[in-house]
């Protein structure tokens, strides 16, 4: 619902949800409180980026083996 029309040369308008006349200047209804709904052809903002992974931290290097025994 918009309470907003496309010029504000307009009268007041009906809310959708209990028909009380509302100013088109309004953000919400005074008689039952209704949201106005954001006008339509405006798009909403996107949301925040998400952050690129981490990078992998390397492991420790592993100790080398022992040599193997000689009979």
């Amino acid at each position: 619902m918009c309470f907003r029309p496309p010029t504000v040369d307009n009268g007041p308008v009906k809310c959708p949800k209990c028909g009380a006349e509302v100013d088109p200047k309004a953000d919400a209804c005074p008689s039952c409180g209704a949201k106005a709904a954001p006008m339509p052809g405006i798009p909403t903002p996107p949301g925040a980026p998400t952050p690129p992974p981490v990078p992998g931290v390397p492991g420790a290097p592993k100790a080398p083996k022992p040599p193997a025994p000689t009979a």
